[in-house]
């Protein structure tokens, strides 16, 4: 059983991930969606002093879990709203969020996707679930799906590939995505960045990666541009909002979106993503 896992808390952010998800597993042929509640991020909501100690009632925890119980149903109601033949499981976690998402993998081995709502400049309120991101997003062995809090699903269609010509060989993970690359109609947009100012983009390098793309992916539409900008993210960001993209998937290595968010801030990276989803394969 093909199954997401969809981190959740109490915001418009991760709701809208639990919408994203209902479509993307009726689009890609999923049959399960997780939802995940780690208890933590909440218990301060009920946490109360008494002679400088503080402690958690029982009345407290009763309504914590009272409170999770009726987020959960309203998220399901979602999904099967939206595909009612999918099965919606929860799971309420006393663990840091990072590992019980960690847990819950080795626990799971059928989750191929996880799916992580991103606050944007449309949020109104600070989503628990986006702070941690870059945290999920590293730890992870599935490939995560970002998606910022005004994204509305449509099929994917123009997907975005930045790309390195040091590391082609890294195009072979498209390869374990088929359902989304190998989608009706998808056209595929490689772009390459050379970040060094005055110096040409390496020929044997464009020529590896141009034959590599003719060879293996000649069944799919595809274009391969080249590109100076010093700063990767904001030449990767200004070349989706120039052009009509609906999925940037970040490879590993130099031109991952999680390579260079990983030592920059996240409001430098993902936050300025306010339109499309980002997938990181692995």
């Amino acid at each position: 059983m093909r199954t997401i896992l969809v981190p959740v808390d109490f915001t418009p952010t991760t709701e809208n991930a639990v919408k994203i998800a209902a479509d993307w597993a009726k689009q890609y042929d999923y049959q399960n969606i997780i939802l995940l509640k780690t208890a933590g991020e909440s218990e301060f909501d009920y946490l109360h002093l008494a002679e400088g100690h503080a402690f958690v009632n029982e009345e407290s925890v009763n309504s914590l879990l009272e409170r999770n119980e009726l987020l959960f149903d309203q998220l399901t109601a979602i999904v099967k709203e939206k595909s009612p033949e999918i099965k919606v499981s929860r799971v309420l976690s006393d663990w840091a969020l990072t590992r019980s998402i960690n847990e819950l993998l080795k626990n799971q081995p059928t989750v191929e996707l996880i799916i992580l709502g991103s606050d944007d400049h449309t949020s109104s309120t600070e989503s628990f679930v986006s702070d941690n991101i870059i945290s999920i997003a590293r730890t992870s062995p599935v490939k995560t799906l970002i998606v910022p809090n005004s994204y509305q699903y449509s099929a994917a269609k123009n997907i975005f590939i930045p790309c390195d010509l040091k590391g082609v060989k890294r195009l072979e993970r498209l390869f374990h995505h088929k359902p989304v690359i190998h989608q009706e109609d998808v056209r595929l947009l490689f772009l390459n960045i050379n970040p060094r100012e005055n110096s040409d983009i390496n020929e044997d390098g464009k020529r590896e990666l141009e034959n590599y793309i003719q060879e293996h992916l000649t069944e799919i539409p595809s274009t391969v541009f080249y590109s100076h900008d010093k700063d990767i993210i904001k030449g990767i960001l200004n070349f989706a909002s120039s052009h009509d993209t609906d999925l940037i998937i970040a490879l590993p290595g130099r031109h991952s979106f999680l390579y260079y968010l990983a030592s920059r801030s996240i409001s430098e990276g993902i936050y300025q993503n306010t339109s499309q989803p980002v997938l990181i394969l692995k």
